[in-house]
């Protein structure tokens, strides 16, 4: 008598999960770990490998901060935020940067647009 396949367990649904992500297949891992986080929400590994397969940074972010809700000491998410903070800070350093550039140049042109008001008026 044939027995039914068995349903694979959570660890073996990692490992799936983990090939699809490192092969490139993003969604299928994606939806690979959140069935995995349907059955044990409080799985580090699932949240942290769902974070790695997330484009989008916001919601990486979040993922991030439940896997340290989870366990404060995951050095791994720490790492993480404090790379995407990294990030944000020159993002915003370099846009200051160009904005302060601008407003110098703008400045400039208009001295040199009022000087040559100044001459053509005089």
């Amino acid at each position: 008598m044939s027995r039914p396949p068995e349903e694979p367990n959570l660890e073996n649904m990692m490992q799936i999960g983990i090939d699809a992500a490192r092969r490139g297949n993003k969604e299928s891992a994606k939806g690979i770990f959140n069935q995995v986080l349907t059955a044990d929400r409080r799985n580090e590994r699932a949240w942290l490998w769902l974070a790695a397969v997330e484009d989008d940074q916001t919601e990486r972010r979040r993922i991030l901060q439940t896997v340290l809700s989870i366990n404060p000491n995951n050095k791994k998410a720490q790492e993480l935020i404090t790379a995407m903070d990294r990030a944000i800070e020159r993002s915003e350093q370099a846009s200051m940067a160009f904005g302060i550039r601008l407003i110098i140049i703008v400045m400039v042109i208009l001295v040199i647009v009022g000087v040559i008001v100044f001459i053509i008026t005089s």
